[in-house]
């Protein structure tokens, strides 16, 4: 069997793998380049099959960990499975190479799912000691701990470093843009948006929400009608809806979803906070990341200040947020 001796990325360690392993580790995140984040969850199966060929190469086991970070957060996985397996390519992946950057940036999506913060944070500033370049680990780093976490301003920082380093990413643009339009800043966060490849529109569809943040609301019904996400069927549209005066229109989308997620967005555009909290209440199952994230969309910006905000924190692990 042919084999090949190379070192990947920036780190320190050099790997000896066959060419057959490397061959479909580089098909494998290939996936993830060409179709961005939705390409992260159709790797799971190319990189069982590096570790298949070679059980001790540490990229595949990091990489794997990634793909089930993201489909645990999708609701056509079971959650509890994949941060089972995530847990499991994590901890090899380091066991493996104590100096994978990769490996640390699983952990640190790990730890945040569970809200143990301070070991998530730990674990990311550690992948970005061993790699400052990688731009995913600083998406992840934003999307999974200071979005959720209330730190806005410093996730932007963070998103303004992912594009000194990668400009040209489709997903550095997308999380730039989420991060923007986080802190209301809509004018700053459209070109960034502009840039984004159109399977990248699973990240909040931004155009959309650009325009509802400029209060065009007409325009923003009319980009998320012709603009449907399979992954939010009905949640902006709805919400642009309610604050378009079209009330019939948004219940009807409420009515015929039992996402707590859309559900929230379609009643804060209703502007009826009682079912607002009633839909983030049934949400905090879904765990402190997607609850902290939708807490962060000025779409919610309705129940600011309300002391309820405080009681669905702490009720999924966040903390009180900065001042």
């Amino acid at each position: 069997m042919n084999s090949l001796r190379l070192k990947l990325g920036r780190g320190r360690r050099r790997y000896e793998t066959s060419t057959e392993a490397y061959d479909l580790y580089l098909r494998a995140t290939a996936s993830e380049l060409q179709q961005g984040i939705a390409g992260i969850a159709k790797s799971v199966g190319p990189f069982e099959q590096v570790i298949a060929k070679d059980p001790t190469f540490a990229p595949a086991y990091a990489r794997l960990a990634w793909a089930h970070a993201w489909r645990s957060g999708n609701s056509t996985f079971d959650a509890a499975e994949e941060m089972t397996k995530m847990r499991l390519a994590a901890e090899k992946a380091i066991q493996l190479d104590p100096l994978s950057a990769d490996a640390y940036n699983a952990q640190g999506i790990l730890y945040a799912r569970e809200a143990q913060w301070d070991q998530s944070e730990k674990s990311f500033r550690r992948a970005l000691e061993l790699d400052p370049h990688q731009s995913l680990t600083r998406g992840f780093f934003t999307m999974y701990l200071l979005l959720p976490l209330g730190r806005v301003d410093e996730a932007i920082e963070e998103e303004r470093l992912a594009e000194r380093s990668d400009p040209l990413a489709s997903d550095v643009q997308a999380y730039f843009a989420y991060m923007l339009i986080a802190a209301h800043r809509f004018d700053e966060a459209a070109p960034h948006c502009a840039k984004v490849a159109p399977g990248e529109k699973v990240l909040g569809q931004c155009v959309g929400r650009i325009m509802l943040g400029q209060g065009r609301i007409e325009e923003a019904v009319r980009f998320f009608t012709a603009n449907p996400d399979p992954a939010d069927p009905g949640g902006f549209l709805g919400h642009a809806l309610g604050r378009a005066g079209r009330r019939d229109e948004a219940e009807k989308l409420a009515a015929g979803t039992k996402a707590p997620f859309i559900q929230a967005l379609i009643f804060a555009g209703l502007g009826d906070k009682e079912r607002t909290f009633e839909a983030l209440d049934h949400m905090t199952v879904l765990g402190p990341v997607k609850v902290g994230r939708i807490l962060s969309f000025p779409e919610l910006d309705l129940i600011r200040g309300d002391p309820r905000v405080k009681a669905i924190r702490t009720k999924v692990g966040l903390p009180e947020q900065r001042k």
